[in-house]
């Protein structure tokens, strides 16, 4: 399953985009001219982390060509068409209802914003609407279910690799820890929790451990007084069943360093690397379908070299898409969408994927907005 055609009208750099997609895209283009804004325009539809008040547009996010003040007919317009699901019945159970083509079958969804109400002009902020359909049917609303399904995921360009690893509550680590911590048998993990409490004593217990942790408690005591007081103690790890294994930790140089001693690109590699198995499990427990990853320059702190072995792996092909070369192993059910500036990542790219985004003129010599060449077309 993947997406197959991209539409676009009025939305922020494009005035009229139509592209088609190959199994994956990666999205190439000088600066301004609307990568982040083509990932942004595909999340209205698909990426359930985005809040409806986000998908309530301003006029700021009108195309700049539209003659000002707006009218009732102008409206932002994103259709995505989905293609390559017919053989698989999870695909067909959330895509099925929204088809436009039977042979070969395509479904699509549409995003629309505009002044959908207004009876008159001039227009007000409260006038402009944003509902989602599927199929060529407006009335065939669609929900967050979908997207729960089939949702995007979005990598942006300015994370923060190293910060998300250290925060549990971020890291991609946790799911993965809690999968594992769910598979323990419970009598194990108790004994494993039993065995950290008795090290954990054996070190705390000495003379000069404790009496530091006296100290610290004494010191906050003069300071806020017993009412507030917390009372301290040294330890290495939670010692619940519960929060054994989320204490771990992940360490590079044979456990001599920590994630936070590693470079910027190692943190980035490990992040990516993580994230992905991260979306494979997912799929694997069935909370979602299929899974459009988003990655915003990739190639963030990453030598040329590293660039160019990441991201041929995940430009691989899928076997839930065609039968892989022998040897080669199975893949998840996920989708890349990549925006990059990295002439490294775009000579690994098999051509098909490449999307060439640049500017547009009209008939008259005229800015007409940024346009799509790719050559899943040619």
């Amino acid at each position: 399953m993947r997406i197959s055609h991209v539409r676009i009208e009025n939305f922020r750099n494009f005035h009229e985009l139509d592209v088609a997609i190959g199994e994956h895209a990666v999205i190439v283009g000088e600066n301004k001219i609307g990568k982040s804004n083509l990932v942004h325009a595909l999340r209205l539809i698909l990426d359930p982390s985005l809040p409806d008040s986000a998908r309530q547009l301003k006029e700021e996010d009108y195309w700049d060509g539209l003659a000002r003040p707006l009218t009732k007919d102008d409206v932002i317009k994103v259709s995505v068409d989905f293609a390559d699901f017919e053989d698989d019945d999870k695909y067909l159970a959330v895509l099925g209802e929204f088809l436009v083509s039977s042979e070969p079958m395509v479904s699509r969804l549409t995003y629309v914003f505009g002044p959908l109400s207004a009876e008159e002009e001039p227009l007000k902020e409260s006038d402009y609407e944003f509902f989602i359909y599927g199929g060529d049917k407006q009335e065939s609303r669609v929900g967050s279910e979908f997207r729960r399904r089939l949702p995007l995921d979005l990598l942006p360009a300015l994370r923060d690799a190293e910060g998300d690893l250290a925060n549990w509550r971020r890291s991609p680590l946790r799911p993965l820890l809690d999968e594992v911590s769910a598979r323990i048998d419970r009598t194990a993990l108790e004994a494993l929790a039993q065995n950290i409490s008795d090290a954990t004593e054996a070190v705390t217990d000495t003379p000069e451990v404790s009496a530091l942790a006296d100290e610290i408690t004494a010191r906050i005591t003069d300071m806020v007084g017993s009412a507030h007081a917390l009372e301290m103690s040294l330890g290495f790890s939670p010692t619940e069943p519960d929060r054994l294994l989320r204490a771990l930790r992940l360490f590079i140089d044979d456990g001599k360093r920590g994630v936070g001693e590693a470079s910027l690109g190692s943190a980035n590699l490990l992040y990516l690397a993580l994230k992905a198995l991260e979306l494979e499990q997912l799929v694997e427990k069935g909370k979602r379908d299929h899974t459009f990853l988003a990655i915003e320059e990739p190639e963030a702190h990453l030598h040329p070299h590293l660039q160019r072995l990441v991201y041929r792996d995940f430009l691989r092909r899928r076997t839930h898409q065609e039968a892989v070369e022998e040897g080669e192993p199975p893949r998840p059910a996920t989708s890349i969408l990549m925006t990059t500036h990295s002439p490294h990542i775009v000579s690994v790219s098999p051509l098909k994927f490449l999307v060439l985004l640049r500017k547009s003129e009209d008939d008259h010599g005229k800015d007409d907005g940024s346009e799509a060449v790719s050559t899943a077309e040619l």
